[in-house]
């Protein structure tokens, strides 16, 4: 799996097309390794990648993944990619997640959340899924200071909630957003 992962990389740096940094994709994996989620959503996946990452890591504990991905034609690589992989722990939907009702799709909770969507609506995908998280859940939100301009949302979501988080500095001029227990 390594080194599929090593060559989609390159092929997408080569193709311009926005990946994870590998500061985010090591800060993601380790706090996967901490915590073992059985569930994990992703709320875009372009391309597949941050979802290959961590199904390969989930697997060990029987671990999936479920991911949205609004563009078709980034669904339809994404789709080929994870088969070119032999993945098997990840579902992916072509569908804005903000437009369906997701009791449709999931029975069980999340408790493991990955968001690297449309900045300007983090705080509307964090309202629609804290009813589908595990009471122990744990949020990771990529993109943080760089298009802080864009997070409005998220931060009057955060106001209006009351949530606590920290933001840790990834690659030079960026970072994540870690929240732990949104809902209880």
């Amino acid at each position: 799996m390594y080194s599929f992962l090593e060559q989609l990389r390159a092929t997408c740096e080569a193709r311009k097309i926005p990946l994870i940094s590998r500061e985010t994709q090591a800060f993601l994996g380790d706090l996967l390794v901490i915590k073992q989620p059985k569930r994990v959503l992703e709320i875009w996946a372009a391309v597949g990648y941050s979802a290959l990452c961590m199904a390969n890591i989930v697997q060990a504990w029987e671990g999936s993944v479920s991911s949205f991905e609004i563009g078709y034609t980034a669904y339809l690589e994404a789709l080929k990619n994870i088969k070119e992989a032999k993945q098997r722990n990840i579902t992916l939907y072509p569908f804005d997640i903000n437009e369906i009702v997701l009791e449709k799709f999931f029975s069980e909770k999340f408790d493991f959340v990955f968001i690297d969507a449309q900045k300007s609506q983090y705080g509307e995908y964090m309202e629609k899924i804290q009813q589908h998280l595990h009471p122990e859940n744990t949020l990771l939100l990529d993109d943080i200071i760089k298009y802080q301009n864009k997070l409005d949302s998220l931060y009057w979501f955060i106001e209006k909630k009351q949530i606590d988080y920290q933001i840790f500095p990834m690659e030079e001029g960026d970072g994540v957003m870690l929240i732990e227990n949104l809902v209880k």
